[in-house]
């Protein structure tokens, strides 16, 4: 592949609802790699693909994720507020995607959330779903995840997603679990960016839209993109 591969973010999230199958499929459509998915789990333990911890924002209901079953997370509906009574969409479950993304042939980039940080021996089972696919690979904020991670899997690929606070930045090395970083494009600023590349391990960078200079000219310690528009990165 003589281009960067792309993930599109929550799906084309810039041109569907994010996290949802409408959006994969317009992923698929607009000829992305993969797919980045956030996974909550439900009060039994069924991992959702869905962003936020509760459903406020997505669903107008003021309720954790945690708190519902599985059964009762079937029939919620999120959407753009307004749009959820008559075209909502289903909260879809991590073994539904995996599925979609065996079917089109897409790689798999599972951003793991909170409600798996309170739950981390959840990490067993989400990756025996996601080892049906041949590109795949786990990213959390939480790096104490990436080693449970490398605990049951040591072959899965990892990637810590980093912010300016709450990382050791000078000692990047530390971070031995990570085989490689996922950060946003404001950190791509020294000392943020130097660090990392000296680590030598693979850098991929989201909140991009294609139409920042560094996406036309990558330097060589980018490995890939994950955007809410992948086909401004494929036109």
């Amino acid at each position: 592949m003589s281009r960067l591969p792309v993930y599109a973010h929550r799906g084309a999230s810039g041109a569907a609802f994010e996290n949802t199958m409408k959006a994969f499929m317009k992923a698929y459509e607009q000829g992305a790699d993969g797919l980045e998915i956030d996974v909550q789990l439900s009060e039994d333990g069924v991992p959702f693909v869905i962003h936020d911890p509760d459903l406020g924002r997505l669903a107008g209901i003021q309720t954790s994720i945690a708190e519902m079953s599985s059964h009762d997370l079937e029939n919620v509906r999120v959407g753009k507020k307004g749009m959820r009574l008559f075209a909502g969409h289903p909260i879809p479950t991590l073994m539904e995607v995996v599925s979609f993304c065996a079917q089109h042939n897409l790689g798999l980039n599972v951003e793991l959330k909170e409600t798996v940080s309170e739950r981390p021996e959840s990490v067993r089972e989400i990756l025996s779903m996601v080892s049906l696919l041949d590109q795949v690979h786990i990213s959390s904020f939480d790096y104490h995840l990436m080693e449970k991670v490398k605990e049951f899997d040591p072959k899965m690929e990892t990637g810590f997603l980093v912010r300016k606070k709450g990382v050791e930045w000078e000692q990047l090395e530390r971070y031995s679990a990570a085989d490689g970083f996922h950060l946003h494009k404001r950190l791509l600023v020294e000392p943020y960016i130097g660090n990392l590349a000296a680590t030598g391990k693979k850098i991929r960078i989201y909140g991009v839209t294609g139409k920042e200079l560094i996406t036309t000219d990558p330097p060589p310690y980018i490995s890939g993109w994950i955007t809410d528009y992948p086909n401004k990165f494929l036109t």
